[in-house]
């Protein structure tokens, strides 16, 4: 069991770059993968989301890389330009007529009088220490959310013990339920009808009451979601993407404890009727950050 949130980082460091990659996610229904990167690696980019997409499908995904080129570049001083430049300076102090230093230090800065040249970067020595550092990265991450994912999968596992000992004192009330609402109707029955019907109806109305009563037996419900239960306890075994399967298991789960409510209506069973619905939440609400 794996949990979309997570976090990764790894670094690479040599005479010449200096690197860092950070991967950061939350939950999402589907992948939505966004790259911060330098201008020096747009080359990379289809390559960096393919590599993030063997092992993320699902969940906002941040991923920040952070390079700096440590080799210093190319510079060349040009000679014509700055003899130009000081010429056009001492021209100008000789018309103001001023005993003012020549600026040196502004000479250099002056537009081509320094030319410095472009960081060569070898693409596939590059390429090869960006898949290598985010490998690492991304190996970081889904350790943090397996982790994640152990620690939800307990919490789950033991929701569902709550829900089935819960479950286990419903199915024990109801036997004497059913018992008391097939005694109650009978009495009210014969009560208002008294000997004002035969002996034949008598015994068709008692049939109908003990089919009514029937009709609100709740085993089924009971079968139905202890199964569940079991298949959700399953499924948090598998390695496999779970999330959509678990949530579905929880629907149904839902649409059971609702019937066995509305057809069980005891105050002896109430608080354990709220108690399987409010587990059955908690454990959507964790299942949602579930890949």
């Amino acid at each position: 069991m794996k949990s979309m949130t997570g976090y990764g980082r790894a670094k690479y460091l040599d005479e010449n770059i200096d690197l860092e990659i950070e991967i950061r996610s939350v939950n999402s229904r589907f992948l939505d993968l966004r790259i911060k990167q330098p201008y020096h690696l747009s080359f990379m980019e289809v390559e960096i989301s393919k590599q993030i997409n063997k092992m993320i499908v699902r969940g906002k995904v941040d991923v920040n890389i952070n390079l700096n080129l440590l080799k210093a570049p190319d510079m060349e001083f040009n000679e014509d330009m700055a003899k130009a430049y000081w010429e056009l300076y001492k021209k100008a102090k000789e018309i103001v007529k001023t005993d003012a230093h020549l600026p040196f230090a502004k000479l250099l800065s002056e537009k081509d009088v320094m030319r410095i040249g472009k960081t060569e970067i070898n693409e596939e020595n590059m390429s090869r220490i960006i898949i290598s550092t985010l490998d690492e990265a991304i190996t970081t991450h889904q350790k943090m959310a397996l982790t994640e994912g152990d620690s939800m999968k307990k919490y789950c596992l033991n929701s569902l013990s709550t829900m089935s000992s819960a479950l286990n004192k419903i199915e024990a009330e109801f036997p004497k339920y059913k018992k008391d609402i097939y005694s109650k109707l009978k009495d009210n029955i014969e009560e208002l009808l008294g000997t004002f019907i035969k002996e034949e109806d008598h015994k068709k109305l008692l049939l109908e009451t003990a089919i009514y009563v029937e009709k609100a037996d709740i085993t089924e419900e009971i079968v139905r979601l202890n199964n569940h239960i079991d298949k959700f306890s399953a499924l948090l075994e598998e390695k496999t993407e779970l999330g959509k399967k678990l949530n579905f298991i929880l629907q149904e789960m839902h649409r059971e404890i609702n019937t066995i409510g509305s057809k069980f209506n005891s105050t002896k069973v109430f608080d354990d009727i709220i108690l399987i619905k409010e587990e059955i939440e908690k454990c959507r609400e964790i299942i949602q950050n579930v890949r």
